[in-house]
């Protein structure tokens, strides 16, 4: 016979083995291991976090630690970056409504990768979840990251629902630290030329800055 487990009854299976309750073709890494224990630990929206260079690839530089809000946005803001001669180190997407709480983790995870030379939030989307969840839970994991790589490149783009409070709770949380923020909101949703742009010239002056230090 064949039957179907849902992903978040997998817990209640233990005997099939299932490491993670997601399709992956090969043996899950202990970076989306760690993805997956938020998924596993709160239901409330959705974490889905999977590796795509090894730690060793990620030293050699040229990568960008990518945070997407939904499937279909994230893969523009991909796009943008190959074009620009960037590469993801990870494929984050945080959607369907998740707490600042699950946020929080999936930044801390995606900060967590060494060689990463930027923290790019692609929100290539007019979503219709409440974005203050996510600024909440970003500014919270990026005021105990950013103080330890100064100068560290930021690009955020977020928008939709809730989007005016959103910007504020950005922009006022994060004013203070030393690093290359830039945030944006709806009038660059559709421009992914621009912020690709962006993401690469903060790249070049932040490895200008550690070449001289």
């Amino acid at each position: 016979c064949r039957m179907e487990a849902d992903d978040q009854a997998l817990f209640r299976h233990p005997e099939f083995g299932i490491k993670i309750g997601r399709e992956f073709l090969k043996e899950p890494t202990e970076f989306e291991l760690m993805g997956w224990s938020f998924e596993a630990s709160d239901f409330r929206g959705t974490s889905y976090v999977a590796e795509m260079a090894s730690p060793e690839e990620l030293l050699k530089g040229g990568y960008v630690g990518y945070h997407g809000i939904g499937g279909g946005a994230a893969m523009l803001g991909m796009d943008a970056l190959n074009k620009v001669g960037l590469k993801v180190a990870d494929y984050a997407d945080t959607s369907g409504n998740p707490t600042a709480s699950k946020v929080y983790r999936a930044v801390k995870l995606i900060m967590s990768q060494p060689g990463i030379e930027a923290y790019f939030l692609s929100g290539f989307m007019m979503a219709n979840q409440e974005q203050w969840h996510h600024a909440h839970g970003i500014v919270k994991a990026l005021r105990e990251e950013l103080p330890k790589r100064p100068g560290f490149p930021v690009v955020l783009l977020l928008c939709g629902n809730k989007e005016k409070e959103s910007q504020e709770i950005l922009k006022k949380g994060l004013a203070d630290l030393d690093a290359r923020v830039e945030i944006y909101d709806r009038e660059r949703v559709y421009d992914a030329k621009f912020i690709g742009g962006r993401v690469k010239t903060l790249v070049e002056e932040y490895r200008k800055d550690q070449a001289a230090a």
